[in-house]
């Protein structure tokens, strides 16, 4: 497992850090990077008086977790703009590696071949390329699929409000920015519900309910004053 994750952290951050050191893509909202502090000091009020004679933002808040603090953190320690691009780029194809290992070791599979090609296939999917250098943002819920689904099924196998707990995170983590795409990977996890109770008879329809009410508990009251639609701006 340390092999594979130490291979896939060389993969997802060596080469960006290597690539046209120095250039700064304009990902997402330039301020990122210019003046994280001074973003997230304006995200925490849906009114920006700093604007014409004031305006009401969009989708600023979402900028408060992770991708503000994120940059916040590494403009404090002193890391150019470029290479702290990077390495949150780096993060994003790390994480999302990282995922398909723990959903796939949820899932009972053990270390070989499979989890690796799996593993790699999905972090380095062409689909990055489509967003990652100009609205990096929307990759979140990309990233977080694989970790949804292994919450909701180790919820659903176990007791407890572990899981729900971190599943709850987890969305609050991905979601803050675009809920559209959110939307779209919530699909998921109730499928794997459907999956696990009509399908392969893992769980009973109780089990899976209750497991879907413990999710939604959490989760609905943790996310849902951040979810806003539409694109980030720049």
């Amino acid at each position: 497992l340390l092999r594979l994750l130490g291979g896939l952290a060389l993969v997802a951050y060596v080469p960006l850090l290597l690539t046209q050191r120095g250039w700064v893509s304009a990902d997402t909202k330039t301020y990122l990077y210019l003046d994280p502090s001074k973003l997230m000091s304006r995200a925490w009020s849906m009114w920006d008086p700093s604007i014409g004679l004031g305006t009401v933002t969009h989708q600023n808040v979402g900028y408060l977790w992770p991708i503000g603090p994120f940059y916040w953190l590494l403009d404090w320690a002193g890391v150019p703009d470029w290479a702290a691009q990077r390495i949150w780029w780096g993060t994003i194809i790390f994480a999302a590696g990282a995922g398909v290992v723990y959903l796939l070791r949820t899932l009972g599979w053990g270390d070989g071949p499979g989890v690796t090609s799996a593993t790699f296939v999905y972090a380095l999917t062409p689909y990055l390329l489509t967003l990652v250098a100009r609205l990096s943002a929307i990759l979140l819920p990309f990233v977080a699929l694989p970790w949804l689904v292994a919450l909701t099924i180790r919820t659903a196998r176990t007791k407890g409000w572990r899981y729900p707990a971190l599943f709850a995170i987890t969305v609050v983590t991905c979601g803050s920015v675009n809920a559209t795409a959110l939307l779209l990977i919530g699909v998921a996890p109730v499928l794997w519900l459907a999956h696990a109770v009509w399908v392969a008879g893992e769980i009973s329809l109780r089990t899976a309910i209750r497991a879907a009410l413990r999710i939604g508990v959490l989760t609905g009251g943790g996310d849902a004053p951040r979810l806003e639609c539409g694109h980030p701006r720049r």
